[in-house]
């Protein structure tokens, strides 16, 4: 009856120890999660319809490559721009990585522009030409404490069948936000993705809008002659 009297009142200190011991840990402020896509919606008008033509021979097939980003800015975390400093916005992310959701904007974007094109997916296909897109610049630069987010992309058509370039050009957008603020932050991240979104499709809506498709390689007939054979 002693040692079972004892025992209970060690495994009461213990657990007041315990609790103790939890009560003193720091408090962790949970980390936000934020997003951006391609919002239509918060074009112009003569943006949107620019950005919205159907082909006359309907949709011509465009393979999607690998969109590159810088490795600074290409994962969760929000980057941010001053001078030659580099940071990240603290307890802030991204729900995915920049470039998962970049990604998903691009493909939205064709998808909802009235079948100017169709993208398809990479590997064996019957796209005659593919769009490669490099990011160069996906940031919040800040300016006398006030963030402008900052997009920059390098696009470009290749041709599939001889790899040539048919088309280039970089595309940005750049949209000031009035205070620091991540919700505001978050949502130039949306105005800027979605007009970079749009110039990609009228650059390759201008290049490839009724463009005839390549030539079959057709095998040479009698008293033809193929070099090096």
């Amino acid at each position: 009856m002693k040692y079972a009297r004892l025992f209970a009142i060690m495994a009461a200190g213990l657990a007041v120890g315990l609790t103790g011991c939890v009560n003193v840990l720091p408090k962790v402020k949970p980390v936000q999660l934020y997003r951006f896509g391609y919002h239509p919606d918060l074009l112009d008008k003569k943006d949107s319809d620019s950005a919205s033509s159907v082909a006359a021979n309907g949709p011509t097939p465009l393979m999607l490559g690998v969109i590159s980003f810088p490795p600074a800015s290409s994962g969760d975390q929000v980057m941010t721009t001053e001078n030659n400093e580099v940071s990240y916005v603290a307890q802030a992310r991204w729900a995915s990585s920049a470039q998962s959701l970049f990604t998903a904007a691009v493909s939205e974007g064709f998808a909802r522009s009235d079948d100017t094109v169709m993208l398809v997916p990479r590997g064996p296909t019957a796209a005659d030409y593919r769009l490669d897109i490099s990011v160069r610049r996906f940031e919040a630069n800040y300016s006398h404490g006030r963030p402008t987010v900052y997009i920059g992309v390098d696009a470009r058509i290749l041709r599939l069948s001889d790899r040539s370039v048919l088309a280039q050009r970089y595309i940005s957008a750049t949209e000031s936000v009035r205070k620091n603020d991540m919700t505001l932050i978050s949502q130039g991240f949306d105005q800027a993705t979605t007009e970079v979104v749009a110039g990609l499709i009228s650059f390759v809506d201008a290049n490839l809008h009724n463009v005839a498709p390549p030539p079959t390689p057709t095998s040479p007939g009698k008293g033809q002659s193929v070099e090096g054979l």
